[in-house]
């Protein structure tokens, strides 16, 4: 009976050469466990050096920092190796996977952002972030990704997905507008791996007024230092490309493209003053690859890796 099945399935796909490809996109979709197993692969590829071994789909692309980099290029050829710290997102609708963290590069420890995309049982695309700003020696910085990066929330207490990219959305028009009441008060943020929100160890980067004590901006809540004008050199957030949506996990990342300096370089501090720069920077980008955890409606995590570009600068990808 055994030998029977053998010939059988022999003499369909001798008679139907396109089988293997049509049982390949006939699978169930990709799961949470699948999703990260390709991440998993991909990191430990990229490690050693190579792609082979890599199951990549015909047409696959990548870029690292927005420019287009083909399998073995750039990160392949730099690492040193990844650490424990990884904060991860899987989107099974959409057959997408997130990962952020820190890896050795030439010696030096440096965030990134990974996206990929999987396509029929193969990795598609695959789009890194890498954020070469970072003081690893910082007593402040965590050696454990946050709880809200990491946990399943029950069911009962999820936003649904077009609530989860809505939130993401006022989340920027909030900045934007000097509002901060889309964050929960336990709220934190973290950039390049560095608190930048609740940090009383932080100074914040803001040039201070002349005869002023400049208030402590790192110890603020996410909220609090939004509603400070922080933010008023920010013109604007676009593209957004909202990528990955783990429902489960409630936790958004996407690529985002926050525009700064076009208008301003100075901020309007309420309570405290106008604050310019000692010597202008000019307009600039910051390419953003960002999860936001979110919880009972508000935003509880931010955690982002950015690198610096100009300002009209693309992301390598459609919007």
């Amino acid at each position: 009976m055994i030998r029977f099945a053998r010939r059988a399935i022999a003499l369909a796909l001798l008679l139907f050469p396109g089988l293997p490809t049509l049982a390949r996109e006939a699978a169930p979709p990709c799961d949470r466990a699948c999703l990260y197993a390709h991440v998993d692969r991909y990191l430990a590829a990229v490690e050693q050096g190579t792609p082979a071994g890599l199951d990549l789909a015909p047409d696959f692309r990548a870029t690292e920092n927005g420019a287009p980099v083909a399998p073995g290029e750039g990160l392949w050829q730099t690492t040193d190796g990844y650490s424990s710290y990884q904060a991860r997102a899987a989107d099974v609708s959409a057959g997408q996977v997130a990962v952020l963290g820190e890896v050795k590069e030439a010696g030096k420890t440096v965030g990134y952002a990974t996206r990929l995309k999987i396509v029929a049982g193969r990795i598609a695309e695959a789009e890194t972030v890498i954020g070469r700003s970072f003081a690893p020696q910082h007593p402040s910085m965590p050696t454990e990704v946050r709880a809200g990066l990491r946990t399943i929330v029950p069911k009962r207490e999820r936003l649904s997905r077009a609530e989860m990219i809505a939130l993401a959305d006022r989340n920027f028009d909030n900045m934007l507008r000097n509002k901060g009441d889309h964050f929960a008060p336990d709220c934190q943020r973290i950039e390049n791996r560095m608190p930048m929100s609740g940090n009383p160890q932080l100074a914040y980067p803001i040039t201070p007024i002349p005869g002023k004590p400049l208030p402590h901006f790192g110890s603020m809540s996410c909220q609090a230092q939004v509603e400070a004008h922080l933010f008023d050199t920010l013109d604007k957030v676009e593209p957004r490309r909202t990528l990955v949506v783990d429902e489960e996990q409630q936790v958004l990342f996407g690529v985002f493209s926050l525009r700064f300096y076009g208008r301003t370089e100075c901020n309007d501090i309420p309570g405290y003053g106008r604050t310019c720069p000692a010597k202008l920077r000019g307009p600039m980008s910051l390419l953003s690859g960002e999860m936001l955890g979110m919880r009972g409606g508000k935003v509880r995590e931010v955690e982002l890796i950015f690198t610096r570009l100009p300002y009209e600068a693309g992301q390598g990808w459609a919007p």
